[in-house]
């Protein structure tokens, strides 16, 4: 049989073609699988870069909130320090006016007490007068002192007399006639360190007054007695000898 018959070389391009087809779908498949094994790592490495930018992008809030936190955390603490200063400065302003109101008081009352007096000693450091316009009235201030160690408190009555001539002849007019007979009993006092007690007293008609007399009657202890020139007592300055 010759070969070179048609019907042979048909059939083996028949064969060739099918070996070409069978070889065409071999390497398609290949091409394919190979795309599709890319494209899953592609998109493998896709998820694995989202999940990485997620898991950082979670712990930059986390410390954006820590750090918020202990921002206003810092801010609190600022506030409280500034309000804690505040108070503070009042606190030593008012400690700052309240030494400064006890010096001035402790240099009133030196000036008051004096380098003589003795020690626990009640006494009347001065009295000042103050007429009443059209009238024999006169408003009057007395300042007592003591200097009792320790600030003890004394308490008693104060009366005042006044001598002077009436009808050409001395007189005396006690506190009842000065005050008034509500006033017999004298007025109190009670103090520490130092009192003014204030009060009133009217001169009767046809009285010319010389000499202005306190006495002072505390509950435990003696009596004491100052006397003081009228026109002295007039100008407010005069100490009791």
């Amino acid at each position: 049989m010759n070969d070179s018959s048609p019907k042979p070389r048909l059939f083996r391009l028949r064969v060739f073609i099918a070996q070409r087809r069978r070889a065409l779908a071999g390497l398609l498949a290949a091409v394919v699988l190979l795309g599709v094994f890319g494209l899953g790592v592609l998109a493998g490495h896709r998820a694995a870069v989202s999940k990485g930018s997620a898991a950082r992008a979670f712990a930059l809030a986390r410390r954006n909130e820590d750090l918020q936190n202990q921002l206003a955390i810092l801010q609190r603490d600022r506030q409280v320090s500034q309000i804690a200063d505040r108070v503070l400065q009042r606190n030593l302003t008012g400690r700052d006016e309240e030494i400064r109101s006890l010096r001035a008081d402790q240099a009133f009352y030196s000036k008051l007490v004096g380098a003589d007096t003795q020690p626990g000693a009640l006494a009347v450091h001065g009295i000042a007068l103050k007429p009443i316009a059209r009238t024999r009235a006169y408003n009057f201030a007395v300042t007592l002192t003591q200097s009792a160690e320790g600030g003890k408190q004394i308490q008693g009555k104060l009366m005042i007399a006044v001598e002077g001539i009436r009808a050409d002849k001395l007189a005396v007019l006690d506190w009842s006639e000065l005050g008034g007979p509500a006033a017999s009993d004298g007025l109190p006092f009670a103090f520490k360190y130092f009192q003014q007690v204030q009060g009133t007293l009217m001169l009767p008609g046809g009285f010319t007054p010389n000499r202005i007399r306190v006495t002072l009657e505390p509950q435990d202890g003696a009596a004491v007695t100052r006397s003081l020139p009228w026109s002295q007592a007039l100008e407010g300055a005069g100490a009791m000898p």
